[in-house]
């Protein structure tokens, strides 16, 4: 079994990466072409209009924003995923506002952003170093949406073939690693489950606390610095970005 659970890690590092172009049919037939409604449960937690989307994938949430006239930034570590999202808002006539980054260290100043969304993300949203610099982004008062997870509720064989397949996907350690709650003392924590005809999508809400965020190692000259060389950061100026 665990070369089984080795060998699923390993499609999913190549969906992310060398077949990312196969990334939005693969989501649409294991949701039965939910997949960007699921994503768009975090539109109602937005707050403000200077948004953030870690991990923004092949960019279709993203995109919703921008047409929403949101003032948008994304980050993701994938250059595929990159050129991807950079290819869709091409065809928009827009410039995708994308920089590759890590959760963990974000390149931009403190309290730039009302909002965050997640959609779907890595293990990376459980990592208290990127639970530390998203709030660390976030104006206080201002709000992360996780869409967490999305499952079929079904009982036609389609239905209960895609969740038994998502079953044998998630390894044992995984499954350990989703039971843990997102937390952080910086977060007041809320769980929703959004129902709609034929499928659930489970959404994190996680508000940071109007008490002041201290760093016991202030970065915002280096994330400054990063801010305004990145090419494809650009649009983001020092009040936020827009």
């Amino acid at each position: 079994m665990r070369f089984w659970y080795r060998l699923v890690k390993f499609a999913f590092r190549c969906l992310y990466n060398e077949f990312a172009w196969a990334y939005d049919l693969v989501s649409r037939i294991v949701s039965r072409g939910r997949w960007h409604d699921w994503q768009r449960a975090a539109l109602p937690e937005l707050r403000g209009d200077r948004v953030l989307d870690v991990a923004f994938g092949t960019g279709d949430l993203l995109w919703d924003m921008v047409a929403k006239g949101y003032r948008c930034a994304g980050i993701d570590l994938s250059p595929h995923m990159a050129h991807i999202t950079a290819k869709k808002f091409r065809r928009q006539e827009e410039e995708a506002p994308i920089c590759r980054a890590r959760a963990q260290e974000l390149p931009f100043p403190d309290g730039i952003f009302d909002s965050l969304v997640a959609t779907f993300p890595d293990h990376f949203i459980l990592d208290p170093r990127a639970q530390h610099e998203m709030a660390r982004v976030l104006v206080p008062g201002g709000r992360l949406g996780i869409v967490d997870s999305g499952h079929i509720v079904g009982d036609d064989p389609w239905s209960r073939f895609l969740n038994w397949a998502f079953m044998i996907t998630v390894s044992p350690d995984a499954w350990e690693e989703a039971r843990r709650s997102f937390a952080h003392p910086l977060f007041a924590i809320e769980r929703r489950v959004i129902l709609d005809e034929g499928s659930a999508v489970d959404v994190v809400v996680a508000t940071k606390k109007q008490s002041p965020l201290r760093l016991e190692d202030p970065r915002d000259d280096r994330c400054k610095e990063v801010l305004y060389t990145m090419r494809d950061c650009r649009r983001i100026g020092r009040n936020g970005p827009g």
